[in-house]
């Protein structure tokens, strides 16, 4: 009788641990399909992406730099996946959340979801700034929030996912800041392993996430793992966060 009260309590435990964990995003810049990186150009990694998506099971992922043909082979190859938007895109498991809209503004994807389990709505906004011209950023950064807080008009959980490129303390990070929560300073478990890893040759925080209205950010990890034997999945590693509801 004491075994099985101990085995209840402790499987009841690891079901409230396992339910805390509601949500989990991705932010990944894929490195484009064009890039001529030698042996760490797409045709040699693809499969090492492919890897890494199935190892991490996202609700929602934000894609930075990805071109059709990465978006093809990630459709492909992962029915339970579908993807809004085009150079920002964002990809959700349709499984575990459903589209309700998206659309684009400035340098950013948005899509409004439905948590199927909780019946929870979010926001998903993926930046990508690789074509933004450095004094522009935060002029930019300053639309991309102003349109956000727009269209949130119910003050729904807000994930905003991107390849913003740039280092912490950065001046044009400055309203994102101060008006969001930053995933990798606030999550109960987290990292400050450097984003940008340039093939080896350097190692330095340049993706960010950030949130409003989630009652929790329990965990944030910059995803190091290797994958198909590949030491870099990209010149970016991923990222990951988990948020309750």
């Amino acid at each position: 009788m004491k075994r099985t009260l101990t085995t209840l309590i402790a499987a009841t435990l690891m079901a409230l641990s396992m339910n805390a964990q509601d949500l989990k995003v991705i932010s990944y810049n894929i490195r484009n399909s064009e890039a001529k990186d030698g042996t760490n150009s797409w045709m040699y990694r693809y499969a090492a992406s492919a890897e890494m998506i199935q190892d991490q099971k996202a609700d929602v992922l934000g894609l930075q730099e990805a071109l059709p043909d990465q978006i093809r082979f990630i459709e492909q190859n992962f029915s339970q996946y579908k993807t809004a938007g085009d150079f920002a895109s964002i990809i959700w498991n349709k499984k575990t959340v459903s589209l309700q809209k998206s659309g684009s503004f400035d340098a950013a994807t948005w899509a409004l979801f439905k948590h199927k389990e909780t019946g929870k709505k979010f926001y998903v906004v993926n930046v990508d700034l690789d074509k933004t011209p450095a004094e522009e950023q935060k002029a930019v950064i300053a639309q991309i929030l102003e349109k956000s807080e727009a269209m949130n008009k119910e003050s729904l959980p807000i994930v905003m996912t991107g390849g913003f490129f740039m280092k912490p303390g950065d001046a044009a990070l400055a309203d994102l800041e101060s008006k969001m929560i930053n995933a990798r300073k606030s999550a109960a478990k987290t990292d400050n392993t450097g984003t940008y890893n340039n093939w080896g040759k350097t190692s330095e925080i340049r993706d960010h996430i950030y949130y409003l209205s989630f009652s929790a950010c329990d965990e944030y990890q910059t995803v190091t793992k290797r994958y198909a034997d590949r030491k870099f999945v990209s010149d970016h590693h991923p990222l990951m966060v988990l948020f309750t509801f």
